[in-house]
């Protein structure tokens, strides 16, 4: 999928995009990597430059990435449990606001 799927009006800011386009970094780039070196550890993604900060600890990979990308979303995936993204991602977009 390319930005060219998204309306217009579509916010690339929107939790909606950050998720669907870091899942597609994430499974389509990083995952083999990632599950290869940090399975069970948390993956915090910045879908602009595709960086990755992994941490067992959810928070100090977060603090990582923020020390670099302040006032930004991330992409936030446990490696190996897609199951967790929407959660982490919703509480991460609410605790924001």
């Amino acid at each position: 999928m390319d930005d060219s799927t998204f309306t217009a009006d579509f916010n690339p800011n929107s939790p909606e995009y950050i998720s669907q386009r870091g899942e597609e970094i994430y499974l389509n780039e990083l995952k083999d990597k990632l599950e290869a070196n940090h399975m069970g550890e948390y993956a915090v993604i910045d879908i602009d430059t595709k960086k990755v900060f992994t941490n067992q600890n959810l928070l100090t990979a977060l603090q990582e990435a923020e020390a670099e990308f302040p006032n930004k979303l991330f992409y936030i995936v446990r490696v190996g449990s897609l199951q967790k993204l929407h959660k982490t991602m919703r509480y991460d977009w609410l605790s924001r606001k």
